[in-house]
């Protein structure tokens, strides 16, 4: 009777570890899904999201959480995958967090400075224009050379140059001012946490900016133009617009381009909800 008991307890015991064993293997496989260089991957850079998943990610930054730490925890945590597909809610954020922590507690912090050097410091839309953009990320271009487009061209709704005011998305300091053969007049924006933002094309700048100096959120860069693709004072080689680009840096490189479409379209639908 008793070498039954014993029996029992001993399956029972070897159960209950198979299963602490099974969840502890389901985890650190689930935790993989944060891969070492994670911010140089694809995925990240492509930063593919939809409205529901802006609208999930409003909803918990305003319980008090960042959008830099609630993406990059999120969205590796699910392949990429976004709602409605996948559910982001706090109870599954606070969950990955800390299996990442756990599992993965270095690349964990190098993800959330990436994503947070591109999402936490953007407060304002560049153009005030009703201007029309799409999803180029990776689209060819020639100019100097086979490429793919990084960045987003914001078109305005008439092709004037010298008309339309940039804004700067971000408080900052002055990274790059001047020419670049393929941006024209140019103004690099390095923010807090990080991110460079780069606007190009511009016909002329609001002032007489100098590397080193603040800007803030808002404040005018320059007008919107058609400068670029050759020497100095090259204009009219295309229609008008912004080419607003996104770069952080990361464990190994120093320049990493991002995919600043939804970061355009948060700073609309932020901007419509907190109107309405």
């Amino acid at each position: 009777m008793r070498t039954s008991i014993l029996a029992g307890l001993l399956v029972l015991l070897l159960s209950v570890v198979s299963v602490q064993m099974e969840q502890e293997l389901t985890e650190r496989a689930q935790a993989a899904n944060l891969a070492a260089y994670e911010t140089e991957s694809d995925d990240f850079r492509r930063m593919e999201l939809n409205v529901t998943a802006l609208q999930a990610l409003m909803d918990m930054e305003g319980k008090g959480y960042s959008r830099g730490r609630l993406l990059a925890v999120l969205l590796p945590y699910y392949h990429y995958q976004i709602p409605p597909k996948v559910s982001w809610t706090l109870p599954v954020f606070q969950k990955a967090y800390g299996l990442f922590l756990e599992h993965r507690g270095t690349i964990l912090l190098e993800a959330v400075a990436g994503m947070s050097a591109v999402w936490d410091d953007v407060e304002q839309f560049p153009v005030e224009a009703a201007v029309s953009y799409e999803n180029s990320w990776m689209a060819r271009r020639t100019y100097g050379g086979e490429r793919g487009h990084e960045g987003t061209d914001l078109m305005p709704p008439e092709n004037y140059r010298e008309f339309y005011p940039i804004l700067s998305m971000t408080d900052g300091v002055v990274e790059q001012v001047g020419w670049l053969p393929k941006g024209g007049y140019r103004i690099g924006i390095r923010s807090p946490s990080g991110g460079y933002f780069y606007y190009a094309h511009l016909s002329s700048y609001a002032r007489k900016f100098q590397e080193g100096e603040p800007v803030f959120a808002g404040e005018t860069l320059g007008f919107m133009g058609d400068t670029g693709y050759g020497e100095e004072g090259t204009y009219g080689k295309f229609d008008v617009h912004l080419h607003l680009g996104i770069y952080i840096k990361t464990a190994r490189r120093e320049e990493v381009s991002v995919n600043p479409y939804w970061v355009l379209r948060y700073l609309q639908e932020g901007g419509e909800k907190e109107k309405g």
